[in-house]
């Protein structure tokens, strides 16, 4: 080799192995020597060996047969052409250098070059990371802004959803969505506005600087109104605040305006006015989410209203029914009490003659006998007797007549049965026999003027039944028989009667309201549809079973009505 060659090689920076294809001397370089094996000059074949170890290629391409023994640097030495080939060179365990070596002949030499790439490959390392991270940092950024506004979202729409928690009234809701919505945008002012026929009436304005806006008429253009009825929200710089404005904004403002859409029906909007200029995706979101919000909110104000009339409405009805049912139980009774008026006035005067009779025998005894005692005794007697049926009459006539009496009392139905007896035993003593198996009952809380008008009814029916069969079959053995018992923790009251019993086509309307088979006068068809509402109020219920009567056994009962009412 030339000295003028080996100057030229030993001075590089690179290292770099010279091989002489005839003689197969090895030589390297300075370079060489400072970078592998501390070696300058003549390099020998074990000193190769063991430099070459340490150089290995991540990937290469190989025939099977050279794996074992293959080497990038003897790959180099050997090649017949240009050679280039990626290398690691190892310094320690896990401590690598990263090489390109490149190999070319020249004349009759094979110079191997080794390009030291390790810094620029962690420099591009770097630099690729550092790319990496900035876009990681960028997403993030975006990533938290979007996060952070979502978080400004959703805090505003729990302020408004908790506001609609905590009142129904559109007053205080409205006026919680303005005030975030002007903190939200920065604003200059935000109002709200009710649709009155393509016009919107302003109701409520924040802040309360401008509440004598409250009550003016906003008037837009076609192009607004169709963004507004179409549920769009719009956005546009103005110097006026409407149409209609009769003074323009002091500086131009981003108007923007959400309609109040629900169930396509426009109920208002919400117009902001805000120096910003760029409203973002983000908070175009937000105004979307809040106008659902607002909408569904105002939506539930007003079916909560209308639930509200609606629920004082039928207060007011069932006021009034009650009213009025209690008008016909009266009526009913006023009208039972008027048929009772006739024979009960007969009932009072036959004491009442006895009562007059004897005064006027009285009179005369003590004109003509003054010392006949023993008479006027008897005559005493049969007066206080006399007195006595009258006061029972009055009596159970007063408390039959109890119409205010509506609140709940401890009563033993025994006597109240007794009661309602007395007030028909002008009717029954003619014939009719009455047989009492009366049971052993506590007393009942219960309505008892009530549960007297439904004995009175049922007791009432019974003896016009029985009547009219004497009527029609001639005197046969007329009778009612009436049973209390408590059973399975219920009060059984039983009425039955030997009468003509119930048609079958009857048997369906009987408790109807207006359904009567007497003649015009002499009944309201009334009577038993009060019986089963009466029955009903006590939580019970009110049956009954009846049969034709049979002409071979006259005698037989032929309608029974069961009352039943839980204690």
């Amino acid at each position: 080799m030339s000295k003028i060659l080996r100057s030229f090689y030993h001075n590089l920076k690179e290292p770099v192995i010279i091989y002489d294809i005839n003689k197969e001397i090895l030589y390297c370089n300075k370079a060489f020597g400072k970078a592998f094996a501390k070696l300058d000059g003549s390099l020998g074949l074990d000193a190769l060996k063991k430099f070459n170890y340490k150089f290995y290629c991540e990937l290469c391409l190989l025939e099977s047969s050279e794996l074992m023994s293959y080497s990038p640097v003897i790959a180099a030495i050997k090649a017949n052409s240009d050679f280039t080939t990626y290398a690691l060179y190892q310094l320690e365990e896990r401590n690598y250098l990263y090489y390109i070596i490149k190999s070319f002949t020249f004349k009759k030499y094979k110079v191997v070059y080794f390009y030291d790439v390790t810094k620029e490959l962690e420099l591009e390392r770097v630099r690729k990371e550092n790319e990496i991270l900035k876009i990681q940092n960028l997403e993030f950024s975006n990533t938290n802004s979007k996060a952070q506004n979502q978080a400004v979202k959703m805090a505003l729409l729990n302020r408004i959803s908790t506001s609609i928690r905590e009142t129904l009234d559109a007053k205080s809701l409205l006026k919680t969505a303005l005030k975030e919505l002007s903190m939200i945008f920065g604003a200059h002012k935000v109002y709200y506005a009710n649709e009155i026929k393509e016009k919107f009436r302003v109701e409520y304005v924040y802040p309360s600087s401008f509440s004598a806006q409250a009550g003016e008429m906003l008037v837009y253009d076609k192009k607004v109104l169709k963004n507004i009825y179409d549920g769009k929200n719009s956005f546009q710089f103005c110097l006026k605040e409407h149409n209609d404005s009769k003074e323009p904004l002091k500086a131009p403002l981003n108007r923007i305006i959400i309609p109040i859409i629900k169930s396509s029906e426009t109920l208002g909007i919400i117009v902001i006015f805000t120096p910003k200029k760029e409203i973002g995706e983000i908070e175009k979101e937000l105004l979307v989410g809040i106008s659902g919000q607002i909408s569904s909110a105002i939506f539930q104000v007003i079916l909560f209203n209308q639930v509200t009339k609606k629920k004082e409405e039928l207060e007011d009805a069932i006021k009034e029914l009650k009213e009025t049912q209690l008008q016909l139980i009266n009526a009913e009774k006023m009208a039972s009490l008027g048929q009772l008026i006739a024979s009960v006035a007969h009932e009072i005067n036959t004491p009442l003659a006895s009562i007059s009779a004897n005064n006027e025998i009285a009179k005369k005894i003590y004109e003509n006998t003054p010392d006949n005692i023993e008479i006027l005794k008897d005559l005493n007697e049969i007066d206080y007797e006399a007195i006595k049926r009258i006061n029972n009459l009055v009596q159970s006539l007063k408390r039959f007549v109890r119409l205010d009496e509506m609140v709940q009392q401890e009563a033993d139905i025994n006597q109240e049965l007794d009661l309602t007896l007395n007030l028909l035993k002008h009717k029954t003593k003619k014939g009719i026999k009455i047989e009492k198996k009366y049971g052993k009952i506590p007393l009942i809380k219960c309505y008892p003027n009530m549960l007297n008008q439904v004995f009175l009814n049922i007791l009432m029916n019974s003896i016009q039944s029985v009547e009219k069969k004497a009527q029609k079959i001639g005197e046969y053995g007329a009778s009612i028989e009436i049973e209390t018992k408590i059973s399975e923790n219920k009060l059984f009251v039983l009425i039955k009667d030997n009468g003509l019993g119930i048609d079958e086509k009857n048997k369906k309307k009987i408790f109807q309201a207006g359904f009567t088979t007497k003649k015009i006068g002499e009944g309201t068809g009334l009577g038993l549809a009060i019986c089963k509402k009466i029955i009903e109020k006590h939580n019970g219920d009110i049956l009954f079973n009846s049969k034709k009567t049979d002409k071979t056994k006259p005698d037989t009962y032929c309608t029974e009505f069961c009352i039943v009412i839980p204690l």
